[in-house]
């Protein structure tokens, strides 16, 4: 296993988050603004509560224009692409300019999105969800170094299992998650707290019917994953 800085760490970590941030809250917003196509109606308030941010929009529409487009709205999707592309650029010579580009096309197509003439929604969305997807399969491809996609991949599968946690979405993959999550531990490197790496193991155990009378509350089990790493 090649030596990776502290700071590299913490930074590809964190472009792990990112970006599967921006991804995984693509999908949902497609999915809600979808429905409100149809019941024209969407709890941002709760969903604002459930993500634990501040809801400082004044209405559902102010919702998904600022939450989707807004920079300057630290909890919004095209901020946390800025997040993830700022990562990237500093790492550059490791994840490779190839890699670099889908991020940079994914805030390029957010912004020429929040313009007014811009194409419909859904079909603006599709085309940052393509991207972050391509960053995903761009790097598993062209990284080279194991290590690297590992800790990338741990951030990626901390963000996937904290905001399903949070919002109630897609929770049949957290099990695999979880799994996914413990088997690449040993290949980062990565420090980990002993209490919440028990913890996890514990609910893995729990998924796979081995402690059928254990139990984790599921905010007990958000707070294990949220601090498991110690960067």
């Amino acid at each position: 296993m090649d030596y990776v800085s502290i700071n590299k760490t913490n930074r590809l970590f964190w472009l792990g988050r990112y970006y599967e941030r921006v991804a995984l809250t693509l999908q949902y917003m497609m999915q809600s603004y979808d429905m409100v196509i149809d019941v024209d109606t969407f709890d941002y308030d709760k969903y604002c509560r459930d993500l634990g941010i501040e809801n400082h929009y004044e209405n559902m529409d102010d919702f998904f224009n600022r939450y989707i487009f807004d920079v300057e709205d630290y909890c919004s999707i095209r901020s946390s692409a800025e997040q993830a592309l700022g990562n990237g650029m500093v790492l550059r010579e490791t994840i490779g300019s190839r890699t670099l580009a889908y991020l940079q096309m994914a805030v390029y197509s957010l912004d020429e999105m929040s313009l007014p003439d811009s194409k419909a929604i859904g079909l603006g969305l599709q085309d940052v969800l393509d991207n972050m997807m391509a960053f995903r399969g761009c790097y598993d491809s062209y990284i080279s170094d194991e290590n690297v996609r590992n800790i990338i991949k741990c951030g990626a599968n901390v963000e996937r299992l904290s905001f399903c946690l949070r919002v109630g979405y897609m929770e049949d993959v957290i099990p695999v998650e979880v799994d996914k999550l413990l088997k690449r531990i040993p290949r980062t490197g990565l420090q980990v707290g002993a209490l919440q790496l028990q913890s996890i193991i514990r609910q893995q155990r729990i998924f796979e019917g081995k402690n059928p009378t254990d139990a984790i509350s599921k905010e007990d089990f958000l707070v294990a994953v949220e601090n498991l790493f110690t960067l």
